[in-house]
């Protein structure tokens, strides 16, 4: 085979998978394989590719993946040609030898075997990993419809045998892939009911008619209810087959052998796997080639699997190991393995050809008939293990392999991960066989759940009686010896490992030891370029290798991590040659370059500077919109952060100093605010030192906000007078107008409502001179935000219609959905409860669609106090005590104090006794912070009238309603 598409889009050449290149590129030659030998226009690849929207140059990106096409087929000595209308694939493709194989079946005596070799070709969904339009959908759509066929036609061919208890697990499969395909069904209840399993039967019936009523509307058409009635009362027909299957002649008397079985020692302690376990239990023939990395535990599943599954093949179990993987060892030649398996199912030496193609024959022919099992362990890749699998039907292969083979025809994958931690601990504590304290979990999670490196510390436990599990934690802690603590006698994690790594290219060891020093949690591709200094498509490319060899995990679609224990391995083996620090600088510049990019489309309008990108990335994910932006700021949030700290602790000051600016309102709304405190703080630390004053001014402006959001507001006001001056010395109006804004808001806070609202003034002056309409705006709203605490409804209403209107025609969705929630409140004390809380939910909804979780709180607080003053008791008590609840786990010490003071008076007005214990909870948060006028309303609130009436007229706020 040359071009596969039943799976993935492959092409082979010598045994070796070429890379077939970007998904788009896939898809030409998909269609191109699709119709091999015959010419396929430029329109109608275009079409493939782009449906009705095809870009401007369609005509010159089509010819350019042919073009890249040929270069890639030019080694298999494919060519791509010329042939009306348009260009022409002439090659062997899967999907032709297919349709061949089902032709000779059907024209054959024996159909069954022929239509299960066509069968065998398919590797999964065709034209897996294109990217094209519907009219790849629709195609792919045809060829599933086709399996589909021929796959019921070999169950009828293999049901008219007899074989019905080898198919069950085939066609159990087979419904879970199609649940609505009713002919799969009936075959599989006809099947069961033959092997005398009718309840199941019955059962499965019973779940297609369920399935059909509640997802189609539909019931079961006429042939499946007439199957279910005639199994229903045990009608005899259905235990014949459609024809009488051929006689099985008797065998000749002879004296009783044993049949072969050279399994391994089935391990007691064996743990967990019960879903993968029941999968290979499934299996009654064919391929199942199980992958994962070094120690995973690929053997033990398999011998396990061996063991239980000795009834079911008693013609023999064989076990074979390959040494893909073995310190010291050549992998086996097919030639040797063959010798291996020919002598252990009784073929003397003498009989044994010399020849390998002879030695397949002979393999092949003696395992005719024969329902045996045979583990194929520990291959290196697929061209070793491809000759020694049995041509029977009967027989079934299980492949271990470090390396995933895509290549092997007919496989079924089984990638193995790493254990559970329940299954982790359970292992280590059969291991141990006893009680040796606490700190187990830590124990295995160090370990990286890894069986291999799970067994070695349970064991070295076990040889140490005066060791506790702490002992052995302690050891485990320092990343730098952990794995040298995990080896014993010649198991060894870090060798393992060092195998795996062995059979590596020179370019993917290097990407290997570049990505141990990555400091985040996962990568995607671009991150991978920045870091390897390549191309995105060829850092995709290098990250599914190792994702094939096991190097690298992908747990989400285009994110890659490395386990643990690998990354420390892959960071042991990093030097001088790989150029660290270059690579360093490209990843944080491409972290600052992207996080500068999508921190505009979260804030338009921001105060900005201008980043410094020394390494200017190659490519860049879409974060241009405020969706996107959102979405990768919360899926990069740790490897940002992880950036971050790398930054200070290899005082990289450009870093340090310009990556705080960018993540700044990331952190912000989402309340992550101490994380943004550490960073800031670092940020100013790093400015100073080089003597930057602009910077300074800039940096010391963000953290004030920071400062103010913590509820730190004595600290941030002294930083928003070091602020103010600074941005006079430099003469720079807009700088001071954010000083100002800032000095106001924290006035707010602090209760000083006339200097707030000075300040907040002369800031938006300044704004509206320089053209900075969105600080304007959100200006504006605080004039509002002022006039609507001291109780100046008509000034409030007034400043807040002029912000809405300002950040709806500047597209400010942020400061639109505050303003919202404050016009709610204001409607709501002015007593039009309808239109207010119509305000108040259209708010709240706005700050949860943009992903401001700082502007929810405060509208969800808002909703629960119009709620209480629109006599909607029970409703203002609902949204009062989830917003507690939600706060209560986190450090929002503001809006806690709010929320308790709201909760306070829903409880006060149902003649709760709980009102009292709210307030008092709000009395002593507010007090801790400063946050004077949520102070006056609990006291307001426990009945100290007094008290409350003097922080009122102090700071020139009426009473409250």
């Amino acid at each position: 085979m040359e071009i596969g598409i039943l799976g993935s889009v492959e092409v082979w050449h010598d045994g070796e998978r070429l890379a077939a290149g970007a998904p788009q590129q896939r898809c030409v030659l998909a269609v191109l394989a699709l119709n091999a030998g015959h010419g396929v226009s430029v329109e109608r690849l275009a079409e493939a590719l782009w449906g009705e929207e095809s870009p401007g140059d369609w005509r010159g990106l089509v010819h350019g993946y042919v073009s890249r096409l040929r270069k890639i087929l030019k080694p298999a000595g494919l060519g791509i040609v010329r042939r009306s209308p348009g260009y022409a694939l002439d090659a062997e493709v899967d999907l032709h030898v297919f349709r061949r194989l089902v032709t000779e079946a059907r024209a054959s005596d024996h159909p069954a075997s022929g239509l299960f070799k066509a069968l065998a070709l398919w590797r999964g969904t065709p034209f897996d990993g294109v990217a094209g339009s519907s009219v790849i959908d629709r195609l792919r759509d045809g060829l599933v419809q086709e399996h589909l066929s021929v796959a019921e036609e070999w169950v009828e061919r293999e049901l008219e045998l007899g074989r019905h208890r080898e198919l069950v697990g085939d066609l159990t499969a087979l419904c879970s892939a199609h649940p609505y395909q009713e002919k799969l069904v009936g075959l599989l209840m006809l099947a069961l009911h033959r092997c005398g399993r009718q309840a199941e039967a019955l059962r499965r019936y019973d779940e297609c008619r369920r399935l059909l009523a509640d997802d189609l509307g539909i019931d079961p058409g006429p042939e499946l209810k007439s199957l279910y009635e005639r199994i229903l009362r045990s009608d005899r027909g259905l235990s014949l087959a459609l024809a009488d299957p051929a006689p099985v002649p008797e065998p000749a008397a002879a004296t009783e052998t044993r049949a072969p079985d050279s399994l391994p020692f089935d391990l007691p302690d064996f743990t967990g796997r019960v879903d993968e376990l029941t999968r290979l239990l499934g299996t009654s023939g064919g391929i199942i080639s199980i992958d994962g990395m070094a120690g995973v535990g690929k053997t033990a599943l398999a011998v396990r699997a061996g063991h239980e599954l000795a009834d079911r093949f008693p013609d023999g179990r064989l076990f074979v190991d390959l040494h893909g993987f073995t310190p010291s060892r050549e992998p086996v030649d097919p030639h040797a393995a063959l010798g291996v398996l020919l002598r252990s199912i009784g073929v003397s030496s003498q009989e044994i050809p010399a020849d390998v193609d002879e030695r397949v024959i002979e393999w092949r022919t003696a395992m005719a008939g024969r329902k045996a099992l045979v583990i194929l362990d520990n291959a290196v890749d697929a061209a070793q293990v491809r000759v020694l699998v049995p041509g029977s039907p009967g027989c079934a292969v299980i492949v271990t392999s470090r390396r995933r083979l895509p290549n092997l025809d007919g496989a079924v994958p089984l990638s193995l991960e790493v254990l559970p931690p329940a299954d982790a601990e359970l292992l280590f504590r059969r291991v141990v066989g006893e009680d040796r304290g606490e700190g187990v979990a830590e124990l295995v999670a160090l370990c990286g759940y890894l069986p291999l490196a799970v067994r070695i510390a349970g064991a070295r436990l076990r040889h140490r009686p005066r060791w506790t599990v702490a002992d052995l934690v302690e050891r485990l802690r320092t990343e730098q010896q952990r794995l040298s603590e995990l080896a014993i006698d010649d198991r060894d994690v870090a060798a393992a490992f060092a195998l795996s790594y062995a059979y590596l290219e020179t370019e993917q060891q290097h990407a290997f030891r570049l990505l141990g020093a990555h400091p985040g949690v996962d990568i995607d591709a671009h991150a991978a370029a920045a870091l390897l200094g390549v191309k995105r498509f060829a850092a995709e490319d290098l990250l599914e290798d190792l994702l094939d060899h096991h190097l690298l995990e992908q747990r989400e679609r285009d994110r890659f991590r490395l386990h643990d224990l690998l990354r420390e391995h892959a960071l042991s083996l990093v030097s001088d040659t790989d150029h660290r620090t270059e690579a360093d600088a490209r990843l944080l510049d491409y972290y600052l370059a992207v996080a500068d990019r999508a921190a505009d489309a979260l804030q338009p309008g921001r105060r900005r500077a201008e980043p410094q990108i020394a390494h200017p990335p190659t490519s860049m994910p879409d974060v241009f919109t405020l969706p996107t932006a959102l979405a990768w700021f919360t899926g990069e949030h740790r490897n940002l952060s992880a950036a971050f700290a790398h930054a200070v602790r290899t005082e990289s000051g450009r870093h340090v100093r310009d990556l705080p600016r960018h993540l700044g309102h990331f952190l912000m709304i989402t309340h992550r605010i101490d994380e943004l405190v550490a960073q800031q703080e670092a940020g100013l630390a790093a400015v100073q030192r080089l003597g930057d004053t602009q910077a300074q001014a800039l940096n010391i402006s963000q953290l004030t906000l920071t400062y103010y959001m913590a509820c730190r507001y004595r600290e941030a006001m002294t930083y928003a007078m070091r602020n103010l001056d600074l941005a006079r010395e430099l003469a720079d109006e807009v700088g001071e107008a954010y000083a100002l804004g800032i000095k106001g808001m924290l006035h707010q806070r602090l209760g000083e409502y006339a200097p707030a609202q000075e300040c907040t003034q002369i800031a938006a002056d300044l704004y509206a001179a320089n053209g900075n309409y969105r600080m304007l705006a959100i200006c504006i709203g605080n004039l509002g935000r002022i006039a609507l605490a001291t109780g100046d409804l008509d000034t409030a209403w007034t400043h807040l219609s002029k912000a809405l209107a300002q950040s709806r025609e500047i597209a400010e969705r942020s400061e639109e959905a505050s303003v919202l929630s404050g016009l709610g409140a204001t409607l709501s004390r002015q007593g039009d409860h309808e239109h207010a809380l119509r305000s108040l939910y259209e708010g709240l909804e706005l700050a949860r669609e943009v992903g401001n979780t700082d502007y929810t709180v405060r509208g969800q607080i808002k909703l629960a106090a119009g709620h209480r003053r629109a006599g909607h008791l029970d409703q203002a008590l609902v949204v009062a005590s989830e917003v507690v609840e939600d706060l209560r786990r986190g450090s929002l010490v503001d809006h806690l104090a709010s929320a308790w003071n709201v909760l306070g008076s829903v409880q006060r007005e149902l003649g709760s006794a709980d009102a009292e214990a709210s307030f008092g909870q709000a009395l002593e948060l507010a007090g801790r912070i400063g946050y004077r006028i949520e102070v006056a309303h609990a006291l307001h609130g426990l009945g100290r009238v007094d008290e409350a009436a003097g922080h009122y007229r102090e700071m020139g706020v009426r009473l409250p309603s």
